[in-house]
């Protein structure tokens, strides 16, 4: 396989790359800061490339700017390398590229990941970025290296885009690596691994993440797959899958996972192969896994029961709405009814169950909104092993189904510039094409249904001040629960409050939790 780059021979290092991961806006240390899984792999391939690597990462450092001037006058880099998904999380990005151009203005800066995929023009355009990746980067960070180092011709890289004077100039198509085997697993070196151990959501034991597949078949029109992807299930061998879960809990000691793909059980065979290794191997892990209704609905009970002796033990499912009329118009292939059989089904096992939902679609109404909220509530009473996220707020990312009829059904109005994106995010309602009544209600539910759940709202409440939190909990919980069967949302001065006091209480936390670790910057280098 010497066709990959990360296969060459090489001798003395060919010269340093820096690679940033942002800060995402939603950053709780020791609960979702998990590893960044995009700078891992980048960074993996470059090294066996001959490269030396340092990974910024902005989510676990107090001092990232001041961790971007020391790396750069350590030794210069060739490229700086900044990874993004639509959001907040560009908000992060340009506040690097930011401390970059601050230290050394001519070290090109280089953006990748989901957004500039699926906004190449108007990521390209900004000041703060010379040089965008478009979709998955393994293949493409090492030739561009390359092509910088020796002074190439940046046309000759596919899968790109530049500046050639005051052009934008987009290079040849790249295509996608059909075989994901290929690519070596992760170096972990790479990173300071006791900073990304989060929190398992039913036992709170110590996990990681593992990525063993990319893309999702189905084409709901809400996902960013249908384009960063392709609608294309590519994934790794089941051999290799076990390989790296044996590796990750062996490595670290760790007996919890996260797989974070898109869809894991796109091929039902394979899923069941890795079932059967797991079983084999006896490793008694607790495994999270995004999962699918129309799967376990089709699943016999057999074949359920290997999924809980394997270790899937918690599923994440998104139901996205608890209106029939919804699901049909935004693709999503599965009945509420079906929904109700696999709730029942689920409630009878030891299975912990997430369900994730949204509101805030185009033409959705209150009716409809409240729709899902009672649905909710339907699941929770129905499944006592059953949990439920927030209701995130719809929000219409470039390159999927709904971004268009958002566009050209009903007139709504995108940004046009990275900084316009960074304020495009699940918590925050950007969505002018609903009714300014309709708008403002979606909100309050969404600020609300933080309390859907008590155990959701314990996950982050564990802490000294847990028996104040979960006491406080309890109160607004049955005031909010007379809230809803009176469904009386006009006057709900707790909104501002809540929303303030979240904010500064994760800040805090998170702030708090990362004090805790042993002190030191946000990077690791293999230099």
């Amino acid at each position: 396989m010497s066709e990959y780059p990360w296969n060459r021979r090489f001798g003395e290092s060919l010269g340093k790359v820096v690679l940033v991961y942002p800060n995402t806006g939603m950053d709780v240390f020791g609960i979702n800061v998990g590893l960044p899984l995009s700078c891992l792999y980048l960074g993996t391939v470059l090294e066996k490339a001959g490269y030396e690597v340092e990974i910024l990462d902005e989510r676990i450092t107090r001092t990232f700017e001041e961790d971007v001037a020391r790396s750069i006058r350590d030794r210069k880099p060739l490229l700086v390398g900044i990874s993004s998904m639509t959001g907040t999380q560009i908000k992060g990005g340009l506040h690097a590229a930011k401390a970059v151009r601050k230290v050394d203005p001519e070290i090109p800066i280089v953006w990748g990941g989901v957004h500039p995929t699926l906004c190449p023009e108007s990521t390209l355009k900004d000041e703060l970025c010379d040089i965008m990746v478009k979709g998955e980067g393994e293949i493409t960070i090492v030739e561009l290296a390359d092509c910088i180092r020796t002074g190439g011709d940046l046309a000759e890289v596919a899968g790109i885009g530049f500046k050639d004077g005051g052009r934008r100039r987009f290079t040849a198509y790249r295509p996608m690596i059909e075989n994901l085997d290929v690519i070596p697993r992760p170096n972990y070196d790479l990173i300071r691994m006791e900073r990304y151990f989060t929190a398992s959501p039913s036992t709170n034991e110590a996990q990681l993440q593992v990525v063993t597949s990319r893309g999702c078949p189905y084409d709901c029109e809400f996902c960013y797959n249908l384009k960063f992807n392709e609608r294309r299930f590519r994934y790794h061998s089941a051999e290799r899958v076990v390989s790296d879960i044996v590796y990750v809990a062996e490595k670290f000691g760790i007996s919890a996972l996260f797989i974070e793909d898109d869809y894991f059980f796109g091929h039902p065979g394979r899923v069941e192969e890795i079932c059967d290794r797991l079983i084999e191997k006896q490793l008694n892990l607790l495994i999270q896994v995004p999962c699918r209704i129309d799967y376990l609905y089709r699943r016999t009970p057999e074949m359920l029961h290997k999924l809980y002796r394997a270790g899937f033990r918690e599923l994440w499912i998104g139901i996205e709405s608890g209106s029939e009329k919804r699901l049909k118009e935004i693709m999503k292939r599965n009945t509420l009814d079906q929904v109700r059989e696999v709730n029942r089904l689920m409630s009878e096992s030891d299975v912990y169950v997430k369900y994730g939902f949204m509101a805030g679609f185009p033409n959705e109404e209150r009716e409809e909104t409240l729709e899902t909220v009672d649905f909710m509530f339907e699941l929770l009473s129905e499944n006592p092993n059953a949990g439920v996220t927030p209701v995130m707020i719809y929000t219409p990312y470039p390159g999927t189904t709904l971004y268009d009829k958002a566009r050209l059904a009903h007139g709504a109005v995108f940004p046009d510039t990275l900084e316009g994106w960074s304020r495009f995010h699940f918590a925050v309602n950007n969505n002018y094409f609903l009714s300014p009544q309709q708008k403002k209600f979606v909100s309050k539910i969404n600020t609300i249904s933080k309390f859907f759940e008590r155990r959701g709202f314990e996950r982050y409440a564990n802490n000294r001040f847990k028996p104040v939190l979960m006491a406080l909990y309890s109160v607004y919980y049955r005031y909010l629960r007379l809230r809803l069967r009176l469904k009386f949302f006009g006057f709900m001065p707790e909104i501002p409050l809540i929303r303030l006091a979240e904010r500064a209480y994760l800040f805090l936390f998170h702030r708090t939790r990362l004090s805790q670790v042993k002190k030191g910057s946000g990077s690791y280098s293999t230099g």
